[in-house]
C-alpha cells in the first residue's frame, strides 16, 4: 500500500470555515483508500462501479471530486466533505525525514494508476502500468487503458512527489 502523511480537513455541508482538521495518513492500494485522522476517526473507502465513485465502511456513497496536484477531495451523499492535502507547508520538508508527500519508487506505478483512474474516469481494473523509471533526476511511469490502448505518462519530481498524469501524444 502507498501511504503518505497529509493534512485532512473535514467539513459538513454548508460550513464555510474549516471543520475538524489536522494531520492524517492517506493510504491507497488498488482503488482502496484509507484516511486515518489523528483523532481516531478512520474512513475506509472501497471502489464502486464507476471511476471516482467509492463507498465508505458504512456503505455510504462517496465521490472523489478532485484528484491531482497535491489535493484530493471526497464528498459524501449526506454532504460531508474531506479535503486531503499532501506536502503543504510542512515545517520539516527537506529535513532528515524526507520530503512531505514523497512516494516510494516501488509504489509509483500503483499511485499512477489511481491518478489515471481519476483523471480519465476509468476503473483501476482497466489500467496497466509499468514500473517507475528515473530519467534526468525525475521519475516517470508509463501506462495504458481501454480497448484502443490509450497511453499515458505519470510524472514525479526528484523528491518523489506526484506532478501530473497526461496522455502520451507521439
Amino acid at each position: 500500500a502507498d501511504s503518505n502523511e497529509a493534512m485532512c480537513e473535514v467539513r459538513k455541508d454548508g460550513e464555510v470555515k474549516q471543520g475538524r482538521s489536522g494531520p492524517c495518513t492517506f493510504s491507497q492500494r488498488q482503488g482502496y483508500i484509507d484516511l486515518d485522522l489523528r483523532n481516531g476517526v478512520t474512513y475506509s473507502l472501497s471502489p464502486g462501479q464507476n471511476a471516482n465513485h467509492v463507498k465508505d465502511q458504512k456503505g455510504n456513497n462517496v465521490i472523489r471530486t478532485q484528484a491531482g496536484g497535491n489535493t484530493q477531495e471526497f464528498k459524501w451523499e449526506g454532504g460531508t466533505k474531506v479535503v486531503v492535502t499532501f506536502g503543504g507547508s510542512s515545517a520539516n520538508s527537506g529535513g532528515g525525514g524526507g520530503a512531505a508527500g514523497a512516494i516510494a519508487v516501488a509504489d509509483m506505478s500503483r499511485y499512477c494508476a489511481g491518478e489515471a483512474s481519476a483523471k480519465f474516469k476509468v476503473s483501476p481494473r482497466d489500467i496497466t502500468t509499468q514500473n517507475a523509471k528515473q530519467t534526468q533526476g525525475m521519475y516517470e511511469v508509463w501506462g495504458q487503458y481501454g480497448t484502443s490502448a490509450q497511453v499515458f505518462i505519470c510524472s514525479f519530481n526528484a523528491e518523489r512527489q506526484f506532478l501530473s498524469v497526461d496522455l502520451y501524444r507521439p
